[in-house]
């Protein structure tokens, strides 16, 4: 076990007391004669765990769990061993930081069960803070990584202008300049003619002005989302298809990006020429609407034509 637990006590049988009690149970015992003593303890080498006495001459054990508390070792587990049982003097304990509050006399499988359960705790959270520390490593690693690898992709990938004749707009709405510049070269080198804009808001306004037939449009983004964004464009431009990408692909994400129309739902990094398949099908798709639409409009104009001459005129 080794977890190392000091005794503060100005009464030498009572910190003997304590260190016969824990002692068998495989823990390392310290011990300081008063407060001063404890905090300097404390600040060279920090325990486990503290068993700390209230009434001591000099500094209070109040003043002492506080500072421990305030200045010295925030997350250490304090447990107040004191002969004052009131009630106001396990509250002020309490107040002042402690975790718990033993009454001695003690009765040792009373201690052995309290320093077990608050060491257990203390176990607890330093693996939680190990766990999220290595998450948030292997986060920003693998974020550093994809920025590394769509840099060295951009660096290497030299946009090509448009062959003659091209004439297919798309917007790509995405607020990292990288992944708007990567995706940007890479329509472009597939003929695509690219709006692109970092924000929502800058996107609704380009739409105004500026026909496309396809939309590229991150998921997550300051301000306005993506999702927000496709629910406008479904509004406004039900014709006009809008394909999500994002680098934090979640089910929740993809089912509402469904919900609102989205014509397709493409994770950041994996082939891009999915997402120049996806544009492709998307362009295709809106022209083939355009087309039905057109030609229903040309029957219904037909069959107005036909219902307003005369019988006689009629050259069906």
């Amino acid at each position: 076990m080794n977890e190392r637990i000091l005794v503060v006590d100005d009464e030498e049988t009572n910190r003997e007391l304590l260190e016969a009690i824990l002692v068998p149970d495989g823990y390392q015992v310290e011990m300081a004669a008063d407060g001063e003593a404890a905090l300097a303890q404390v600040a060279r080498f920090p325990p486990d765990l503290v068993l700390l006495d209230l009434l001591m001459p000099g500094m209070h054990g109040l003043e002492v769990c506080q500072r421990l508390r305030q200045e010295l070792a925030p997350e250490l587990p304090i447990i107040v061993v004191t002969a004052v049982g009131q009630l106001p003097a396990k509250e002020a304990a309490l107040t002042s930081g402690a975790d718990d509050f033993v009454t001695k006399p003690v009765r040792p499988e009373d201690i052995r069960a309290r320093v077990a359960a608050l060491l257990k705790v203390r176990r607890i959270r330093r693996e939680l803070d190990r766990t999220l520390a290595y998450l948030l490593e292997l986060e920003a690693s693998a974020r550093l990584q994809r920025r590394a690898a769509l840099a060295k992709i951009v660096g290497r990938t030299l946009p090509r202008p448009a062959p003659a004749g091209a004439s297919v707009a798309v917007l790509l709405v995405d607020d990292e300049a990288l992944t708007r510049e990567f995706y940007g070269d890479l329509l472009a080198e597939h003929g695509f003619q690219v709006f692109a804009t970092e924000s929502g808001r800058e996107a609704l306004d380009l739409l105004e002005r500026q026909p496309v037939e396809a939309v590229i449009l991150d998921v997550q983004m300051p301000g306005i989302s993506g999702l927000q964004v496709l629910a406008r464009i479904r509004e406004t431009r039900p014709e006009l298809p809008v394909i999500m990408l994002t680098g934090h692909p979640t089910s929740q994400n993809a089912i509402a990006s469904l919900k609102l129309g989205a014509f397709d739902f493409i994770i950041k990094g994996l082939e891009h020429g999915l997402v120049i398949m996806a544009v492709h099908r998307a362009v295709r798709h809106r022209r083939e609407i355009l087309e039905r639409a057109e030609e229903f409009q040309r029957m219904q104009a037909r069959i107005a034509e036909l219902e307003a001459a005369p019988h006689g005129q009629r050259n069906d």
